[in-house]
């Protein structure tokens, strides 16, 4: 019986990517009897199969991950849809940052942000279809999934949580990169249950204000339970999302529904969610 591994290339470019001989094929058991480089066309995945002992057999593209459908501007985009989509942005007179922020807000009305409870996502989609305009020579909005996301549907989540008022987020910091506390979250359970929570790995952290510095991902799974009437604050390990900005210091950041999905070694080190993220380093956050 064959067994496949998919080689994902999420960017705009065309990447090389190289699986070690020995490589695990999923929880299959079957291991990469050689070394096998592929090439992997933008925005697409390509399927290597390998028969029961490892040897590979069959390559091929599975998935196209490039946006499918474009809306004139000012069309409004469900953040839960799975389509790959964007909204134009015709009127770019102003500062480019401020329209790709009061355009986000056009497009996605129903998210809820409001930096006094530390909910947000608008602005994520603003800077993320920024870069990604930049990246394909035009002016849209893009869906979460255009951009490698998803709106997040577990009930345990930190997200549902707070959205629902089981827990109040007091404040999010973001202090640099990469390390087990880049992102700092005070809670308080104001409830008269206990409350056990999950912040999921590759939740995204917005900056609240477009400063230049980078939005951030948390790197793994982390549990948290707090007691009634308990507040704290709780380090979350996380990656920076954006390569060409610059390292949180003490910034305010709001948490996001949205999800960043792995595209096959995403969160193995920085570097491999920089190449996920932002494959060209002359497009800036700024």
């Amino acid at each position: 019986m064959n067994v496949k591994y998919l080689a994902k290339n999420p960017t705009p470019v065309t990447q090389t990517i190289t699986l070690r001989q020995g490589l695990p094929i999923g929880d299959t058991g079957v291991c990469s009897s050689e070394a096998v480089t592929v090439q992997v066309a933008p925005m697409s995945v390509r399927e290597i199969l390998f028969d029961e002992n490892g040897t590979p057999l069959i390559e091929g593209c599975v998935q196209d991950l490039t946006v499918t459908v474009e809306n004139e501007e000012g069309t409004p985009i469900d953040p839960h849809s799975s389509r790959r989509e964007r909204t134009a942005i015709r009127n770019i007179s102003g500062e480019r940052t401020n329209v790709f922020v009061e355009q986000a807000r056009r497009v996605y009305p129903g998210l809820d942000v409001e930096d006094v409870r530390n909910l947000g996502g608008t602005q994520l989609l603003a800077q993320f279809s920024h870069l990604r305009s930049e990246r394909d020579n035009t002016t849209a909005i893009y869906s979460p999934a255009a951009l490698n996301m998803s709106f997040e549907s577990r009930v345990d989540s930190v997200y549902h949580a707070a959205r629902t008022g089981q827990i109040q987020i007091d404040s999010i910091t973001g202090n640099g990169f990469d390390c087990a506390n880049a992102v700092q979250m005070e809670l308080t359970n104001s409830s008269s249950s206990p409350v056990r929570i999950v912040v999921p790995r590759g939740t995204m952290f917005e900056q609240q204000n477009w400063n230049g510095n980078q939005n951030l991902v948390v790197k793994e799974d982390v549990w948290i339970d707090i007691q009634p009437g308990q507040s704290g604050t709780f380090p979350l390990p996380a990656f920076c999302a954006n390569s060409s900005g610059g390292s949180p210091s003490g910034d305010p950041l709001n948490l996001t529904p949205f999800v960043f999905h792995d595209m096959g070694e995403s969160f193995r080190d920085q570097q491999s969610m920089w190449r996920t993220t932002d494959s060209r380093r002359n497009v800036r956050m700024r």
